[in-house]
């Protein structure tokens, strides 16, 4: 009998281990999860470049010169050399946004990043671009999708980026102080900021003078139809092509002033 009761409490004491061990794994896993879940979340896909392309779409932007410019930004990103630039990289693709500004910054589904690491992923971007719809109007303040885009670069965790450049075009002029500031902050989180201005030269002066960062440049296209040729040259250099010839940039009136080729890294 006492043999039995002795046997029983055994039997008893090894349940509880067990029962204890299971406890420990099933609480261990849940202590680990959030650290699984972390070391998943921190695995950024590489690529060679994040880029935010920032569109003003104020008032003083037409219909017409609207679709001019998305026609142009569609008909560079289509073109075989940028696509050529995008592809052959490092990491064999880019990350890709689309901010529109005019009093401020609109929301659109273009805020989030889109990979481009084929052909046919390069040019489904450019066709949505092509089509896509304005999204308002309104005054100007070139800091608001200045300020937009270093808050969306930050915030990405999808993409880690060798380079991180904000990409702005306009027609207009905004706040002086307001831009610059914005410039400040882009330049503190270690992104280049570059322009491409439309229609007075005076423009182009007011962007180098407080939109874009030391490292960035400034192309000036004469008019809206003259965009087209001036983006899909602006792309080419940020996506790594060669700087067009000096005729082209005497018509385009591209402002080398502060280039900057060796784009930073964009800090943790």
């Amino acid at each position: 009998m006492l043999i039995l009761i002795v046997s029983i409490v055994n039997l008893i004491s090894k349940i509880g281990e067990v029962k204890m061990k299971n406890k420990l794994k099933f609480y261990g896993a849940i202590l680990a999860a959030p650290l699984l879940a972390a070391s998943m979340q921190a695995k950024a896909v590489p690529v060679d470049l994040e880029l935010s392309l920032v569109i003003d779409v104020s008032g003083s932007v037409s219909a017409s010169e609207y679709n001019l410019m998305m026609d142009g930004y569609a008909s560079a990103f289509r073109d075989t050399a940028i696509q050529s630039n995008i592809l052959s990289g490092t990491n064999g693709g880019i990350a890709v946004n689309t901010i529109f500004f005019a009093s401020g910054a609109f929301t659109t589904v273009l805020d989030t990043f889109s990979l481009l690491d084929s052909a046919a992923s390069i040019d489904a971007y450019a066709n949505i671009l092509d089509l896509f719809v304005r999204p308002g109007s309104g005054g100007t303040s070139i800091h608001t999708g200045t300020n937009k885009a270093i808050s969306l670069l930050q915030a990405d965790t999808l993409f880690e980026g060798v380079s991180s450049v904000i990409d702005i075009s306009g027609d207009g002029t905004g706040s002086s102080g307001s831009d610059q500031a914005a410039r400040a902050a882009a330049a503190l989180a270690g992104f280049t900021v570059n322009g491409i201005t439309i229609g007075s030269t005076s423009v182009n002066t007011y962007y180098q003078n407080n939109v874009i960062t030391s490292d960035g440049f400034a192309i000036h296209a004469t008019d809206f139809t003259a965009f087209a040729t001036g983006i899909r040259d602006k792309l080419n250099i940020v996506t790594g092509g060669t700087v067009p010839e000096p005729a082209s940039l005497a018509l385009l009136g591209l402002g080398l002033a502060g280039m900057g080729f060796s784009r930073r890294k964009k800090k943790a």
